[in-house]
């Protein structure tokens, strides 16, 4: 970012949405007004939109990849929409919900999850990769952000459908770096 100036000020603008967005979701509890017009609802909505753009804007500029920020608000505010409004199940993968919404579920977690992962991908290649090729890639931090949400989905899958036991998660996790370590060697 060019201004510095800003830096402070937005990351305090952004950490007071995030703080407001989650009091709507867990503590006042706006999944349980069933008016979609009530003020509160939109409110909610507005911070569903604000809270990751303030965010994930600057991070698109730092990326230098804007169409990132489009896809993060995207999809914090599915994500968000999807924990206020959606009724939990009442048991594991059954319930009130049908196939689609677990899908949903699952979907917005990995779209989520690739977008806390992407930057941090991008700033440990900066340090790690010593060729400037991966070093700049902004594919590779897809993708390497990518693999690691669909671990990590793969994971809570597993987990929900009660498949999950610790060689299957390790085996997982080495399957995925083999993958990553194949990309690279392809690229150098």
């Amino acid at each position: 970012m060019e201004n510095r100036r800003l830096i402070w000020p937005l990351a305090m603008t952004a950490g007071i949405c995030w703080a407001s967005w989650i009091y709507f979701l867990f503590i006042f509890q706006v999944g349980a007004i069933s008016n979609p017009a009530d003020p509160w609802r939109i409110a909610f909505y507005v911070l569903l939109i604000l809270a990751p753009g303030i965010t994930f804007f600057p991070v698109g500029i730092w990326l230098g990849w804007r169409p990132f920020a489009l896809y993060a608000v995207l999809s914090w505010a599915a994500f968000g929409y999807l924990l206020a409004f959606s009724p939990p199940p009442t048991a594991v993968l059954t319930g009130l919900r049908t196939p689609f919404a677990v899908w949903y579920f699952f979907l917005a977690l990995f779209a989520v999850c690739t977008t806390v992962l992407t930057p941090l991908a991008h700033a440990v290649g900066l340090r790690l990769f010593s060729s400037r090729t991966h070093q700049r890639d902004l594919l590779r931090a897809w993708r390497e952000a990518a693999l690691l949400s669909f671990y990590i989905v793969g994971l809570a899958l597993a987990r929900s459908l009660g498949l999950l036991t610790w060689p299957i998660a390790l085996l997982s996790l080495l399957f995925m770096a083999l993958l990553e370590a194949l990309f690279l060697a392809r690229k150098a």
